[in-house]
């Protein structure tokens, strides 16, 4: 299976990321086109399926013979699964990403709708890998992890006696990700994110961060994170986080990647999530990220 470089997924995603937003700036539903956002963790491979499936059917009635003979157009975007949730409450988005679960409020709100799932992630702890923990230690306690992220720790020898006196370079995603829901769920223990943290709006630029400061430290998703060899990904309370313990469930802080539709899916909608869950299935995993049938086999 070809996997997808880091390049070629940021580049795609950047690219779908300002065709969808032009698009939005429109408003209004157009009667042959789809709109699609949210998790930036999936957005790559949400704009790249989008772009296969534009190029394999062209128009509707050939996806289905009961759909419009008009140029398929599905628009795709960021923003963060919150974004991707609330959009697919109010009408902005036919189909909702988000790369944690939903609340029980959000669920309340949506009222009837749908959950599907296109895969599970690990979100990892990370850092620079020239910075002096990256040199000390494969493994971070979850004490450690909260201590840094909510900035008790302010300098490396604060995590680790035997460590200099360094201070660390805090990154940490926007409220809205879904990966800040899952630390602070998972790792904070009801204490809050570092006030001196420089916050980034997307994976992309988490990446650039950690791999700019030889002091940067972070979480994102394990998928991204493994694939830079300027980075320094630790396992967590001894555990690694790879597809194998997201399947065997040993890893903590893992995560669902879920496609959200209030309501019943429309036409449209029905036949992209139909082919993301089947065809597209082979760029999820040519992504780096578990496919749903491993999911469902690992569970019966």
């Amino acid at each position: 299976m070809r996997r997808i470089t880091m390049a070629a997924r940021f580049m795609l995603a950047i690219s779908f990321v300002i065709y969808g937003l032009s698009a939005q700036a429109r408003g209004g539903e157009e009667g042959n086109t789809l709109r699609v956002g949210g998790s930036t963790t999936l957005l790559p491979i949400i704009a790249d399926a989008a772009s296969r499936f534009m190029e394999k059917y062209e128009t509707w009635n050939k996806v289905d013979p009961n759909l419009p003979a008009e140029t398929i157009l599905i628009y795709v975007t960021g923003g963060g699964s919150g974004f991707g949730v609330k959009s697919a409450m109010n009408g902005a988005f036919d189909i909702g990403c988000s790369s944690r679960p939903l609340k029980a409020e959000e669920e309340a709100k949506l009222g009837a709708h749908h959950q599907y799932l296109l895969s599970k992630d690990c979100l990892a702890f990370a850092a620079n890998a020239s910075s002096a923990l990256a040199k000390a230690t494969d493994n971070l306690t979850r004490d450690e992890a909260a201590r840094i992220v909510s900035g008790e720790a302010k300098t490396w020898k604060d995590v680790r006696s035997d460590l200099p006196a360094t201070p660390i370079v805090n990154v940490i995603r926007d409220a809205a990700s879904g990966s800040s829901e899952m630390v602070k769920q998972i790792v904070l223990d009801g204490r809050g994110f570092s006030s001196e943290a420089i916050q980034v709006a997307s994976q992309g630029a988490n990446i650039k961060k950690l791999e700019g400061n030889d002091n940067a430290f972070g979480y994102l998703s394990s998928v991204l994170a493994q694939a830079s060899n300027r980075l320094k990904v630790f396992t967590y309370e001894g555990v690694e986080p790879s597809n194998e313990n997201v399947l065997s469930g040993k890893y903590a802080i893992t995560r669902p990647l879920l496609l959200i539709v209030k309501g019943e899916p429309g036409p449209m909608a029905r036949a992209f999530v139909d082919y993301l869950l089947n065809d597209g299935q082979e760029i999820v995993e040519a992504y780096g990220y578990v496919p749903v049938k491993q999911l469902s086999e690992e569970s019966k």
